[in-house]
């Protein structure tokens, strides 16, 4: 009992110790299995060889694992190019040397005794790696037909293979893309940000380092280069002593030794006599050259006109700087005789006299002391942000001086930009506006304002030989002085190209002033039988000085009494007026077989046209102002809108361009609709960015200066100009005086609509003249028992004019009182029965009738 209580007591004990004992030596061995295992399949598929492979494919089994045969390349032989094929051929290539190395992480983890907590994920990522990275290299194997097969395998190639043909070659692209980049990541498992930091900080130590290196190393050259030249030097100078003390020992040289007698053969062999060598001279070899001449300095002139464009300062080690003061612009004499057009040759017309207009009383002056401190300002703010500048070119304009930096080579553009904001604070300047960079130079323009700015007249645009040529030569049909640039030129455009302006601004930026100078410029370059003004003023104020042109540059719907379209209503029907006026030109140039105005004009003035009837006549080119278009817009928008969009889209051909000012430049206002068919475009001053942005696409309009300084965009070219004023005595007067002579009358347009501009009361007189929602209007306001006009525009979806004249047809057909000011109009009519009955008073008879 003893003995077998005390065996029972030491089979536990050492089944726990054989336990332990086996755990532990499982570990090492199968850790140390799969690190042989993992070295000979590494060694296998770093020795694979194609020759192998192709051996492995054709010869039978036999002959293969005959034990001499030494043929196989693998350093496994025959296993290892086995194992080989399977892997690399087989399945992935050599990407799957990346479960391999997980394969040896887990032996040595195992071999090691410790936890294999990350391998499980490492040896996922690793088998999705290798499949992904397989497939990226079979993409590029088959699109780029390059031998890849050893390193995406059988199932690379195929997978690959699938994907190109289920999303295309870029998208297969991108998606293994992704998939390895994903797979990187999640190895990785560190924040992106930080290990970009990291190396960049790696980066910039190296490149540190290899700088000082590379300084020491200068240097060390340098101190080199200094004692290998002390030691040249202390040796010339040792050997000038040298022969300066042989020369002084003999100063005469000793001759030639001659050579001794041949001694006897008996005689004893005399001793050997060195023969001595002659001394150099001490006196240097050129010293009977005579000098050379110095050679004479000529003065220079510094009134020379040759250096005008040469640097005016450079000072110390700073950039080179250049100072461009304005252009000066040839003048012409505009009064000269100018040509006529065969239609107004009955009527003598003279042009107004430049003398009408004013002069310029201001004479600009470069400030070179303004111009040096902001220079200096520019450089300092900059240099504070390690920003190097090579050059600087001043360019002095009427409004703005244009600093344009050359930056250093390795200077990006965005740093220069980013600093808009501070260069403004520090120069204390109202409005810097960048040009990053300059179209059509390699520098970068900051436009700051000047403290003095130059006021520029209208008679200095036209008073020079560039309007002169422009108006007379017929390059341009209707030549639009702008303004003048940065440099001091004239800028004047044709608007038959533009070919319709769109014009706006904030108040007293200088719009309406930019929009008069503009009629006044046409005015002293067209005849008034070859242009008509048809000008629509909501505003009432701006446009009435031309309401004495009537007889000679006025287009008008021959149902219109004033020139000049005030009133909200009819400005709708007279851009339909100018709608059907452009489709009748079309028929006129169809039928005569041309495809321009210009054109047609011509051949009809060479008689061309006269087999085709008395229809054709000289059509003159009109221009459509809208002095304030968001005024139209806020109260008939659909009626204002579709006309001047098929305007702006079909008119430019048969002459009728149109030219929109507002001074509220928002969506709402300029539609994109509006917006896409005006591609020439005046910015003034904004009030915000976005406004900016409405406009022209970007920003800077926030950042003039206000008085006519402006942004003119032509498609995607974007100028900078001081607009040019004209002041209202200066219109009156130049009215004046084109209203004294004869005129032939003014341009009649076809007659508005006669819904819209009908008589009151003749809406209501007859059915046949209502309006086709007359009825549904009726039973909202009888419904609502409100005559409103909002209420219409609500609920029947029209504009104001529409609604206005619904109201008005129901004024006349007694359904609404008459207008009483700010209140609504009263209903009349109780209910809809009564409103039924009112409509059709037969109604009620009939029913009796039928009753009976």
């Amino acid at each position: 009992m003893s003995s077998t209580r005390s065996r029972s007591k030491k089979r536990p004990a050492k089944k726990k110790a054989a336990s332990g004992f086996s755990t532990q030596r499982k570990r090492e061995i199968l850790g140390i299995l799969l690190i042989a295992l993992a070295v000979l399949a590494g060694l296998a598929v770093l020795t694979f060889s194609a020759a192998d492979d192709g051996r492995l494919a054709n010869e039978n089994w036999d002959s293969l694992m005959d034990p001499g045969d030494n043929r196989f390349d693998n350093l496994l032989g025959f296993v290892g190019a086995t194992l080989a094929r399977a892997l690399v051929s087989g399945l992935v290539g050599y990407p799957v040397l990346l479960p391999i190395a997980a394969l040896l992480a887990w032996g040595w983890v195992l071999l090691r005794q410790k936890t294999p907590i990350f391998l499980p994920t490492l040896t996922g990522l690793s088998l999705a790696g290798a499949l992904f990275v397989a497939c990226f290299f079979g993409w590029f194997d088959a699109q780029m037909d390059a031998d890849l097969a050893a390193w995406s395998g059988d199932l690379g190639i195929g997978i690959a293979g699938w994907l190109t043909s289920v999303l295309k070659p870029v998208g297969s692209f991108i998606v293994l893309l992704v998939s390895v980049l994903v797979t990187l990541l999640l190895v990785w498992d560190r924040d992106i940000q930080t290990s970009l930091d990291r190396a960049e900080g790696a980066v910039t130590s190296l490149r540190s380092g290899l700088a000082e290196s590379w300084a020491t190393y200068r240097a060390g050259a340098a101190e080199r280069k200094q004692l290998r030249a002390s030691a040249r030097e202390e040796a010339r100078a040792e050997r000038e002593a040298r022969r300066a003390d042989a020369a002084s020992a003999k100063p005469a040289p000793k001759p030639k030794p001659k050579p001794a007698p041949r001694p006897a053969p008996a005689a004893s062999v005399p001793t050997r006599t060195e023969p001595e060598r002659p001394s150099i001279p001490a006196a240097a070899p050129f010293a009977d050259v005579p000098p050379k001449p110095a050679p004479t300095l000529t003065p220079i002139d510094a009134d020379d006109p040759l250096l005008d464009d040469l640097i005016l300062d450079e000072r110390g080690d700073g950039p080179a700087f250049h100072v461009t003061g304005p252009v000066e612009e040839a003048t012409a004499d505009l009064d000269a005789a100018r040509g006529t057009t065969a239609d107004a040759a009955s009527l003598p017309y003279v042009f107004p006299s430049i003398e009408l207009l004013e002069e310029s009383d201001s004479d600009q002056e470069v400030d070179f002391d303004e111009i040096e401190d902001n220079k200096q300002v520019l450089l300092d703010k900059l240099e504070t942000y390690n920003i190097q500048i090579d050059a600087i070119e001043a360019v002095v304009g009427p409004t703005v001086t244009r600093y344009e930096l050359t930056p250093a080579p390795g200077v990006k553009i965005s740093r220069i930009t980013a600093l808009e904001d501070d260069l403004a604070m520090a120069l204390a300047a109202p409005g810097i506006r960048i040009i990053a960079p300059i179209p059509g130079k390699s520098s970068i323009g900051v436009e700051i304002p000047n403290r003095t700015r130059e006021m520029v007249r209208l008679r200095q645009l036209l008073a020079t030989a560039k309007f002169r040529d422009a108006a007379r030569s017929g390059k341009m049909a209707l030549p639009v002085p702008i303004g003048k640039t940065i440099e001091g030129e004239v800028f004047i455009e044709d608007l038959a190209k533009m070919p319709h302006l769109l014009v706006a601004g904030a108040t007293g930026s200088g719009k309406s002033v930019g929009v008069n100078a503009l009629i006044v410029g046409l005015l002293y370059a067209k005849h008034p039988a070859d242009l008509k003004f048809v000008m629509v003023d909501p505003k009432k104020i701006e446009l009435n000085g031309y309401a004495e042109l009537l007889n000679h540059f006025s287009a008008m719907p021959e149902d219109s009494d004033d020139p000049i379209i005030t009133d909200f209503m009819e400005a709708a029907a007279v851009l339909r007026s100018c709608e059907r006026e452009m489709e009748i030109r079309y028929d006129l140039l169809a039928e005569a077989g041309v495809r321009g105005i210009g054109e047609y004009n011509k051949k009809l003035a060479a008689g061309k046209l006269e087999a085709l009837g008395d229809k054709h006549r000289h059509l003159p080119y009109i221009v459509v102002i809208v002095d304030e278009l968001a005024d139209l817009m806020m109260t008939s928008a659909k009626e204002v809108e579709a006309p001047i969009a098929r305007l702006a889209q079909m008119a430019r051909a048969i002459g009728i361009h149109l030219v929109l000012a507002t001074q509220r430049p928002s969506v709402d206002v300029i539609t994109g609709l509006i917006k896409a068919n005006f591609p020439s475009r005046m910015a003034y001053q904004t009030s915000s960015k976005i406004d900016s942005r409405t406009i022209i696409d970007g920003g800077g309009a926030q950042q003039l200066v206000g008085n006519g300084d402006l942004l003119h965009m032509n498609g995607s070219r974007l100028t900078r100009l001081q607009g040019p004023f004209v002041g209202v005595d200066e219109v009156d007067a130049i009215a004046g005086f084109i209203a004294s002579q004869e005129g032939a009358g003014p341009y009649l347009l076809p007659p508005m609509d006669a819904t819209g501009d009908a008589p009151k009361g003749s809406a209501g007189d007859s059915s046949e003249d209502r309006d086709d929602l007359f009825e549904d209007a009726a039973k909202v306001i009888v419904r609502s028992q409100q005559g409103s006009v909002s209420l219409l525009q609500r609920k029947l979806s029209v504009g104001y004019t529409r609604a206005a004249r619904l109201v008005d047809q129901l004024e006349d057909a007694g359904i609404v009182g008459p207008f009483e000011g700010s209140k609504a109009r009263d209903v009349l009519i109780p209910d809809e029965f009564a409103l039924e009955t009112h409509l059709n008073p037969a109604a009620p008879g009939e029913s009796a009738d039928v009753d009976a």
